[in-house]
This record gives C-alpha cells, structure tokens and sequence, in this order.
C-alpha cells in the first residue's frame, strides 16, 4: 500500500499533494493508522516536535483508488474557506450570471465506451442526482436517483472525449459540485461506468456484493484552480499516471 506522495505546493499555510491511488485520506472501515491524514499527522510530529497547532489536514476527500491533487491547509480558516469552494464551487446563489467560478476541477478517467456518437474534443453535462439506495453489505450506498427523488442531492459534471481507445474511451471531467463517488456514478448513469470500476452497474445502481471501496478504476484529479484567501487564483496540475495520457503524445 503507497505511504508516499509528491508534494506540489506549500506555501507555509496551504499544501497540495498528488495523492497515490490507493491510499484512503480519512481513517474509515479498515482503514485506521495508514491513511494519509495519519501520515501527515506522523510526519508533522517529527518535523515539529509534537506541536500541532499547524499541522496540515486535508481539505477535501479523494476516493482511496482516485489518484492526484490534494489540498489540505494548516489554519483552520483557511480549510472552511477553501472547503467551501470545493464543496459547491459553481453554485449559482453565489455568482452573478456569466461570471466564471472561482474553483475548477478537472479529471482524467478512462470509461468503457460511451454511448453517444461524441466527437472527440465535444462534451455533454450530466446532471443525474445522487442518493442513497439500500445495499446488503453497508446498509446505505450512495447510486444514481431519480428527479425529485426524498433525500436526493443535485449534481452536475461535464464530461469531454479526449480520445477513443479499444474497449475505453479517455474523458476529462470537470465537476461543478462534489458529490460522493460523483464522477463514477455519472459515468455509469450515462451508460459508460469507469472501466474496470467493480461496483458502478450501467444505470448508475450498485452491485450488492461490492463495496465501495474496491479498487480497479482509472479516475485522476489533474487539474485545480482555486481562489486562495488572500484573493490570488492558484493554478496547480499533477503529472497524468500512465495510461491517463493521449497516446503518442505524452498529454
């Protein structure tokens, strides 16, 4: 199981790492000690002697098998405000129409094919809520929901073809809220589940005997820009795994 991570920025106050896949960020499950915010709370330890007045915490969650940026903050008010434009960074409430948002997301993600005759470089939204359905091994697993379904959350996410593969397809995917398992659920509710993704059914259901967290997906947080408190956009970009690239060209 990965223990390390390439630092990409740190700035004294905001850190930002390229999380490995298949490393869990919270203690959860099975998961207690070896998770990244134990780790960061160990190698804080030894370098502060014990202090942890600023130690850094993350700022969001990653999937454990999902790869790439990572943003944590030392301050406390520096993670509520920037937690808050990763939460719900396009909601409509806080922007004038046409302004752009303050905070892009972008992924990589490798799908089986998609269903739809996109040409590569156009894209389709996807809009589909998200809620919680029954589930044998967990009681309650977050799954594709109908409109106006009790309990459901909205969600949106805008999914490019960057390429067609045999048997996949190369998508980016910018998300404009973070829902649980959202880029995977929308794939699989659009007909085109992450490839290799165990538990997502075309439809956007679960497999009852999966859990959550099993691995064997493709999905990369590559590119992030965020307002940083003091009113500069920060833009950072972590290193495309193998296979996330356009093939030929090192993108």
């Amino acid at each position: 199981m990965p223990g390390s991570w390439q630092l990409l920025f740190d700035d004294g106050d905001l850190l930002v790492i390229d999380k490995p896949s298949g490393l869990p960020v919270l203690p959860a499950g099975g998961f207690l000690e070896h998770t990244l915010l134990r780790l960061l709370e160990r190698r804080h330890s030894e370098e502060a002697g014990g202090d942890a007045a600023d130690m850094p915490r993350p700022v969001h969650r990653l999937g454990r098998f999902t790869s790439g940026l990572l943003v944590c903050a030392r301050r406390p008010t520096t993670r509520a405000w920037l937690s808050d434009q990763l939460r719900e960074s396009t909601a409509g409430a806080a922007r004038q129409v046409g302004e752009a948002p303050c905070c892009r997301k972008l992924y990589r993600a490798l799908t089986e094919p998609l269903p739809l005759p996109l040409k590569l470089g156009e894209s389709i939204t996807l809009s589909t809520p998200i809620g919680r359905r029954p589930h044998p091994l967990l009681n309650q697993v977050w799954c594709a929901a109908a409109d106006g379904e009790p309990g459901a959350l909205a969600a949106r996410s805008t999914l490019k073809l960057l390429e067609r593969r045999p048997g996949a397809d190369l998508v980016e995917v910018a998300i404009a809220s973070g829902r649980p398992h959202q880029i995977r659920i929308h794939a699989a509710a659009l007909g085109a589940p992450l490839l290799g993704d165990p538990l997502y059914l075309p439809g956007g259901l679960a497999r009852a005997e999966v859990l959550p967290g099993e691995g064997g997906y493709r999905l990369h947080a590559h590119r992030l820009v965020l307002l940083r408190p003091d009113g500069e956009l920060l833009e950072l970009e972590a290193p495309l795994p193998e296979g996330l690239g356009l093939l030929g060209s090192g993108a």
